[in-house]
């Protein structure tokens, strides 16, 4: 029998066919068909058919024709397929399939950096009030209130401002304090003291009289209905002139959570304009939250609008405490020091400006003491138990109170009045001024603030001589002359407190500077005056503010425009904004029809310094490192970019730190690098890491050749002489060799790393060009005392005159500020001296038989670095 070539597939047959539904009218399978022949053909089987036929027809006679037929069920016991091995497929990876979908929401959301955390030197506050969600709640613009009124009637989003403005509840209850500060025992002990002394003749009731004049014309009357009509009434005035006034929802989340605890808020904001007051008072109404105190200078009360800041919290104070030089004004310091004392255990909320007054630079000022001092002194006496202190930042694209550039010029500021606020605020409406943009930073304990304080120590101290910094050591001794500034004076607060406050004040206007958002027009200003102030193509320019806006983010700090925008767009709009006095487009031929031009001749610079000022603080470190590389390593700047790279210059880590320190301590009364809680030298060898990294900077290959020297100038020395030289020595006993300090050089090799070196290098050109010239008029004065105001028309003469003949590099160097700043530090580090003589402040060079020969040293150091 011939053998097939076919396998037998019948047990494979048989097996799917048992898997088939199996019931009365399904045909018979192969296997039933062998085992029963009468299935094999049911044709064969009529007696079973009849059978059926004829109960159908019983059916049908008794029930008729409306029973239908059964519908087939499928079957439950159906053999299910074989699953595949857990070697092919991970169970992880199906489960991860099943239960997460391929595309999130967060997919089409831009994630933003979260600013204003807490520093690490809190770690309580650190962790309290916030959340993970706290990043993720994304922004509000406080003059858009359709979304409040979502679901509400036709009537209701006509009038949208009136009716979110009816529903938004102002019901909170403020204290009347009146008797509670003039009963007060610090009031109560100073009229006693002046009573006794014997250049006053007055009775007691005269100066009990004089004591509640000076509280009615200081206290606030808040008005929860003067409230709710000034924030409806600002949904209507902000819109006319701002597109948006944008705040984090994350940020206000936290500080209502800590409004709800029964401790006082204390808002510190940094001051930029006369509507910061109204700004934060405006927020807080619309988040439910209980207004602030707010600490304002009596040359704002005036007609009308001292009523109004009254009843929204305001309570005024002198800009100076004593109205007569070098003798205080107990009566009135008593009242304030009071008032703000029976605020804070009240559990009110305060705001003031730890700068004084408004920045004239767009930068954050020095801390004045005065105010903040009663504040720790009411937490260190138990009379409030703990506060939290609230940095707030506020950052406008376009400034509203007009520029401050005649007060840079030397012209005095005029003084405020009523028809002078008409005129601006009719000047207001007339213009538009873009978004402003509103960050609190994590509100932070008091308590654990000052402790922390107490019990850090200075990181470095000026020498007295020669101004280098060396390791820590106890504070310098100040000169205790009448501060009008302090709310004591030096003759009641002891050096150890002032300090103490002095540390605080920095930490906060840090966290400050830190939360401040970089709006658009902050960017282009700056790109402007430091790679562009001869002009650039819009193409160029469009380019390059795109370079800068990563560049920013990279570092951690927030936009205050989305940065999905288009880039042209947002170039364009920051163009319309800065107006054609500060960028000019130039003409005359159809390739440069198109360029972008900034304006960087006197007056109209220092305007635009201001908006770029803002963006300094994002690179501060690095060009401060890179400064320092420029100093050590005699690099031309201006010819850079024409000339091959000459001689090698190499210097050690140790060196680039220590003139970094010594930049860094010159330029402390313009900017605040790090927080009292840092140690200046670890976050600027972090930022020489990462330029190593970079490879901005590069280690050296041959720097075993080279033997350790005391200065760079030596080892400059030895460069030139091993260069010359084709042969090493190579007898030295390799056990004698002292390991020497790793040597850097700057990387010239690479086109861009040039770029980045010239871009570090003209951020704080400016202010080393400043500084400078000062630096030339105090080599220049005679052993002869100077009365300050004299040494500072001469000086900014100079300045001025330096521009005008076409001297000067930088036209923002003559601004007057930063003139009085330069005089300040070089007082700090012992070139100059203060006295007072008679009511007026003298200057003269510092008695030290060196000081010229360290004024030598920063006149060849600023020389190196002023471009």
């Amino acid at each position: 029998m011939p053998v097939s070539a076919l396998p037998n597939l019948d047990h494979v047959y048989a097996k799917w066919e048992n898997r088939g539904p199996k019931g009365r009218n399904t045909l018979p399978t192969a296997t039933e068909r062998n085992r029963d022949p009468a299935r094999a053909n049911p044709a064969q089987n009529g007696d079973a058919e009849q059978a059926i036929q004829s109960g159908k027809q019983k059916w049908r006679d008794k029930f008729g024709d409306n029973v239908k037929p059964l519908q087939r069920r499928r079957p439950r016991d159906r053999n299910r397929l074989v699953a595949v091995p857990a070697e092919i497929i991970q169970s992880a990876t199906i489960a991860q399939f099943k239960t997460s979908p391929s595309i999130l929401p967060e997919h089409f959301s831009t994630q933003r950096p979260m600013m204003g955390h807490c520093c690490s030197c809190l770690p309580n506050s650190q962790k309290d009030l916030i959340t993970p969600a706290t990043s993720t709640e994304g922004m509000r613009n406080i003059l858009d209130v359709r979304h409040e009124l979502r679901g509400s009637g036709v009537l209701s989003r006509q009038f949208s401002r009136l009716v979110y403005s009816w529903r938004t509840r102002t019901h909170h209850k403020y204290p009347e304090l009146s008797m509670a500060v003039l009963t007060s025992q610090r009031v109560i002990d100073v009229i006693h003291a002046e009573l006794l002394a014997e250049e006053v003749h007055q009775d007691r009731a005269m100066l009990e009289k004089r004591a509640r004049d000076i509280l009615h014309n200081m206290k606030s009357r808040v008005s929860n209905f003067l409230t709710k009509l000034t924030g409806w009434f600002l949904h209507h005035f902000l819109s006319l002139m701002l597109n948006g006034l944008v705040v984090h929802n994350g940020q206000l989340k936290m500080v209502k959570t800590a409004s709800q605890r029964g401790v006082p808020l204390l808002f510190l904001p940094l001051h930029k304009s006369h509507l910061d007051y109204i700004i934060i008072t405006f927020i807080m109404w619309n988040f439910d939250i209980k207004n602030p105190n707010i600490a304002a200078g009596d040359n704002l009360n005036i007609p009308f609008f001292g009523f109004l800041m009254r009843g929204l919290g305001g309570f005024f104070i002198r800009r100076k405490l004593d109205k007569y030089c070098g003798k205080k004004d107990v009566i009135y310091r008593s009242v304030l020091h009071s008032y703000m004392e029976q605020l804070l255990s009240e559990g009110e909320n305060m705001e003031f400006f730890l700068e004084g007054g408004r920045s004239r630079t767009g930068k954050a000022l020095q801390p004045k003491g005065g105010l903040l001092s009663v504040v720790i002194d009411s937490l260190t006496n138990g009379i409030t138990e703990d506060l939290y202190i609230v940095p707030v930042s506020i950052s406008y694209e376009k400034l509203l109170d007009g520029n401050f550039n005649n007060e840079q010029m030397g012209v005095a500021k005029k003084k405020e009045s009523f028809f002078g606020a008409i005129r601006g605020i009719w000047s207001v409406v007339r213009n538009h001024y873009g978004n402003v943009r509103v960050d609190f930073a994590q509100p932070f304990s008091m308590k654990e603030l000052l402790q922390a304080c107490q019990l850090q120590s200075p990181t470095v101290s000026p020498d007295s001589s020669t101004g280098d910094f060396s390791s820590p050591g106890s504070p310098p001794s100040i000169v205790r002359i009448s501060s009008l500034t302090s709310l004591y004076g030096t003759d009641v607060v002891i050096e150890d407190q002032r300090q103490l406050v002095n540390r605080i004040g920095l930490h906060v206007l840090h966290t400050c500077v830190q939360t401040s958002a970089v709006m658009s027009t902050h960017l282009l200003a700056f790109l402007l005056l430091t790679k562009h102030r001869q002009g650039t193509s819009l193409d160029t320019l469009i380019k390059d503010f795109a370079w800068i806006r990563e560049e920013v983010l990279v570092r951690k700090r927030d936009l205050g425009f989305s940065p999905s925008s288009s880039t042209h767009d947002i170039v364009c709009y920051s163009l319309s904004l800065l107006g054609s006095n500060l960028v000019t487009w130039r003409t005359g031929g159809q390739k440069a029809e198109n360029d972008v031009v900034p304006c960087v001749d006197m007056p109209t610079v220092f305007e635009l310094s201001y908006y770029s000022n803002h963006v300094l603080s994002v690179f501060l470190l690095e060009s401060i490192i890179v400064s320092a590389v420029i100093y050590l390593s005699d690099i031309s700047l201006s010819t850079l970019g024409t000339s091959t790279p000459g001689e090698i210059i190499l210097m050690s880590r140790d060196e680039i730190l220590e003139t970094a320190v010594q930049l860094s301590n010159l330029l402390k009364h313009e900017f605040i690098s790090v927080p009292p809680c840092a140690k200046l030298e670890e976050s600027l060898a972090d930022i020489l890491d990462h330029l190593v990294t970079s490879e901005l900077l590069k280690i050296d290959d041959h720097q075993d050749q080279y033997d350790t020297y005391e200065n760079v100038h030596e080892r400059q020395w030895a460069t030139r002489l091993s260069a010359s030289l084709s042969w090493a020595d190579g007898d030295d006993d390799e056990d004698n060799y002292c390991q020497q300090e790793q040597l850097l050089r700057v990387n010239l090799e690479h086109e861009d790393c040039k770029d980045k070196l010239r871009f570090f290098h003209s951020i704080l050109a400016p202010f080393f060009e400043a500084y400078l010239v000062t630096a030339h008029n105090i080599q220049s004065m005679t052993e002869e005392e100077m009365t300050e105001g004299d040494f500072m028309k001469k000086l900014h003469s100079h300045a001025k005159s330096r521009v005008t003949d076409g001297v000067a590099s930088y036209s923002e160097s003559a601004a007057l500020e930063t003139l009085k700043s330069a005089v300040k530090s070089y007082k700090d580090v012992r070139i100059i001296d203060y006295y007072n003589a008679g009511g007026v402040s003298m200057l003269e060079l510092h008695g030290r038989y060196d000081v010229r020969d360290s004024l030598h040293k920063y006149l060849q150091m600023l020389e190196s670095l002023r471009g």
